[in-house]
């Protein structure tokens, strides 16, 4: 037993170690194929959002200083009432708006309180100019009054109505760009680099080229819409977005280390349980082997193992039953007999001195029973013929019609191929009995038949014992007919005739045969099932039920 407990316990643990390295494997690949891309989409979505936010933040500022040039072009303000708007405007929003200012047709800005400088010269006019674009954003510059870093948004203001007021030039703060931009690089048109972590010109490929990235490095774009060339570009370390991946694969790994201790522990204790109640079971069938009958196998258990220790008393009860009922079977078998060579001897002699008187109906009564008496005794064999069967039967029926010559007469019918067809001996005589002592005897003013009918079903042999004689009744046909099946004698139900038939056509056979009666107003018939044997196949039952 200690080697099927090691063996379990060897595959077992084996099998939770191969499901899981499986499920390692399974994790890697599958974070691999899901979280890395989850990751990379999640960071690109992220940058996106960001790149919508400062898109968001400068249509604001756009469309503002675009409401101003409409109102400027409609009612044809002059730069002074432009440059009143403006200065409301910028002091509304003096967190987004370093300075507006307004720029007439000579490239000459004017503000309200400095003096006008010419713009002619600067990169973001002269792209204006040679552009159909309403507006253009500069490159970042260094504003001179405070030293804050500022773009510039140069809007055309069309119609144009007044050449002292032909464009609105707006000086808009970083420090909101960068705000949202945060550990994210920021680049112009030119590549270069507005907002990120380097100030240095010749780093605007972020240390490496950003549209190709580096090894170990992934890098993520997003466009900003609203100026045009202008992106925010994040790089993010391949361990990071890997991170996940690594932190779930140790974590399995210490889950399933702990899991498989505490699979082991539980498997052992549950070998243990199973294996120590079938040792337990094993000792009693080994008690039970070396003739101890009244040791018993321990039910209390409420699982499998209970069912069987319960089933295995109730083979033994059964088994003791068998064998207790077989001997007084043959107790009984033994009561009946008598010294044949005496029996046959008196019978000889009664049937000589019939004849020396001329006593012919007593001759063949006295032949029939001596007929019947011979093939009843026989040599002890389990099985016969079934030609020897009907004419021991025949034989049994030839006397009884001599003593109710009145109300008695009996006829065989049998297919001629099955004759020799080997069936349990004194198999028909008790059936027959009954039917005359239980059936005809009781209806003494009319007469009765019994017909014994033999024919083939497939690979059964079945034999019909009926007699319209008087019927059984319908409760106690039920009690009988369960009786039989159910295997068990009762007295008060019918004979032991009936259910010795029955029992020794079951023990030989198997559940799957045996005995079986109807009963109608006209009819009552008796069945027997047997399977067509032969006498190799007969002894061999008779072997394998000796083992049993």
């Amino acid at each position: 037993m200690n080697s099927i407990q090691k063996k379990l316990l060897l595959y077992a643990g084996s099998c939770f170690t191969l499901l899981f390295l499986a499920l390692l494997v399974t994790i890697y690949m599958e974070m691999n194929h899901t979280v890395i891309p989850l990751n990379k989409s999640l960071t690109q979505q992220v940058l996106d959002a960001r790149s919508d936010q400062i898109d968001y933040w400068f249509n604001q500022r756009i469309g503002e200083i675009d409401t101003l040039a409409a109102l400027a072009s409609d009612h044809q303000w002059s730069r002074e009432q432009l440059l009143q708007e403006t200065h409301r405007l910028e002091r509304r929003k003096q967190e987004e708006y370093e300075s507006i200012r307004v720029v007439d047709l000579h490239a000459f800005s004017w503000g309200m309180e400095d003096k006008p400088f010419s713009i002619l010269n600067r990169p973001y006019y002269q792209h204006l100019i040679e552009s159909n674009a309403d507006y253009v954003v500069s490159h970042p510059i260094v504003s001179k009054a405070n030293g804050v870093e500022i773009v510039v948004i140069l809007y055309r203001i069309q119609p144009l109505k007044n050449e002292e007021a032909a464009y609105i030039a707006a000086g808009v703060s970083l420090e909101k760009m960068k705000e949202i931009a945060e550990d994210i690089s920021m680049y112009d048109q030119l590549g270069k680099l507005i907002v990120g972590g380097s100030d240095e010109p010749e780093q605007q490929a972020i240390g490496c080229n950003h549209s190709k990235g580096c090894d170990g490095i992934s890098v993520f774009e997003a466009p900003i819409d609203s100026v045009k060339g202008w992106k925010i570009v994040l790089e993010v370390p391949d361990s990071e977005l890997s991170l996940a991946v690594v932190r779930t694969q140790r974590t399995a790994l210490i889950v399933g280390t702990l899991l498989g201790l505490i699979f082991i522990l539980l498997l052992m204790l549950l070998l243990t349980s199973i294996i120590r109640p079938i040792q337990a079971l094993r000792q009693v069938m080994k008690n039970v082997q070396q003739g101890n009958q009244h040791i018993r196998a321990d039910e209390s258990r409420q699982d499998e193992i209970g069912d069987l220790a319960h089933s295995f008393n109730e083979m033994l009860v059964q088994l003791y039953r068998s064998e207790q009922e077989k001997q007084e079977i043959e107790l009984k078998l033994v009561h009946e007999q008598i010294k044949p060579h005496f029996l046959y001897n008196t019978l000889d002699t009664i049937q000589w001195m019939a004849g020396e008187y001329g006593a012919d109906n007593i001759v063949e009564m006295v032949e029939a029973l001596s007929t019947y008496f011979r093939l009843s005794l026989g040599h002890g064999e389990t099985y016969i013929s079934l030609e020897q069967e009907l004419f021991h039967v025949e034989s049994y029926l030839q006397i009884q019609c001599v003593r109710y010559e009145e109300i008695l007469d009996y006829e065989l019918s049998y297919e001629e191929d099955i004759l020799q067809c080997q069936v349990l001996r004194f198999m028909l005589q008790p059936l027959v009995e009954n039917a005359i002592y239980h059936g005809i005897k009781p209806l003494e003013d009319r007469r009765c038949t019994i017909s014994i009918q033999a024919c083939s079903t497939g690979d059964q042999l079945v034999i019909h014992v009926a007699n319209d004689g008087l019927p059984i009744p319908s409760d106690k046909l039920v009690r009988i007919n369960q009786m039989l099946t159910e295997d068990k004698q009762d007295g008060a139900v019918a004979g032991f005739g009936l259910y010795s038939v029955n029992h020794r056509i079951r023990m030989l056979y198997g559940k799957g045969y045996g005995l079986k009666i109807s009963s109608s107003e006209e009819m009552t018939t008796m069945t027997i099932r047997l399977p067509k044997s032969d006498r190799k196949e007969c002894e061999q039952n008779v072997e394998n039920h000796a083992c049993r």
